[in-house]
């Protein structure tokens, strides 16, 4: 039984004046600034891209002056990215007679064939949240690897940021992103939720808070850059990190558009317990890490 909790709890009394609370991780955005393709198999995944350049001189223009003949200038030049899509699954197998006495009977059937668990809505909301937590998660630690493993761009940063700092670590990764990025309307800085916090009060001790007010909890316009700052979910390991560039060609992939939101909770009557089970698939991939930018940390 998946049960964790009856050993500490009391026997029933009326517990019924609050109900039952699901504690959630921290929920974040990065998904919403990067490109997602959904509908994607197992194994890995060939994302085609184009682009209009001189393969003879990366420099040069694809735009000559105007002559007579046809002398071309520049190549439609077309290559791919790769995401590798993983699988993962939860399950969990559910007894409802073991919360017979407890306070949460009160939403029991009164039958013996308990075929449902009280608060179903709740778990089932918990489940979701934790999951697109997880993978929150997920994406942003294949982030990290890919920029530190395809990028030379550091600003060499080498302690931890703290409130008198912050600002200035974080516009010293954004100066090391490749110029020639810099004209983009996705320009993105990810960091932890402690670093996205530091950043804001910083912003507001320089009175530069002002110059783009918002109240969001999940994303900062970082004044004079171009850039924004996104919250995202690190690992403990990665929780000094800030990552800096194009967000959009971080690139996404999933199953199908609703495999993060599909959660099933059922009666096994061959096992006489109710069943919880959700499975997606996912994966993710940058266009060119060589362009992003990172602390060092």
């Amino acid at each position: 039984m998946s049960y964790n909790f009856l050993d500490s709890m009391h026997e029933y009394t009326d517990q019924l004046s609050f109900e039952l609370i699901s504690k959630t991780l921290l929920e974040t955005n990065l998904m919403n600034y990067s490109t997602v393709r959904s509908g994607l198999k197992s194994g890995t995944t060939s994302i085609n891209l184009v682009d209009l350049v001189d393969s003879t001189n990366p420099e040069a223009s694809w735009v000559s002056d105007r002559a007579c003949g046809w002398e071309t200038a520049g190549q439609l030049d077309y290559s791919q990215v790769d995401i590798t899509m993983v699988e993962k699954q939860t399950k969990q197998a559910l007894c409802p007679s073991d919360l017979r006495d407890y306070y949460l009977s009160e939403k029991l059937s009164a039958s013996a064939h308990a075929e449902e668990v009280p608060f179903a809505e709740v778990i089932s909301n918990l489940f979701v949240k934790k999951i697109k937590n997880y993978n929150e998660a997920y994406f942003a630690s294949l982030l990290i690897t890919q920029v530190e493993a395809g990028s030379t761009r550091t600003s060499g940063q080498s302690s931890a940021s703290d409130a008198e700092t912050i600002l200035a670590d974080v516009y010293a990764v954004i100066d090391q992103v490749d110029p020639a990025f810099l004209n983009r309307e996705d320009l993105t800085v990810v960091m932890s939720p402690s670093y996205f916090n530091l950043l804001r009060r910083a912003l507001v001790s320089a009175n530069l808070y002002h110059i783009a007010p918002t109240d969001s909890n999940e994303m900062l316009d970082i004044p004079g850059t171009g850039f924004k700052a996104v919250k995202g979910t690190f690992a403990t390991a990665d929780i000094n990190t800030i990552i800096a560039g194009p967000m959009k060609d971080f690139v996404i992939g999933v199953g199908l558009e609703d495999d993060f939101d599909t959660l099933k909770i059922f009666y096994s009557q061959d096992n006489d317990e109710v069943r919880v089970m959700a499975a997606w698939r996912m994966g993710a991939a940058i266009v060119e890490a060589a362009a992003w930018a990172y602390n060092g940390l």
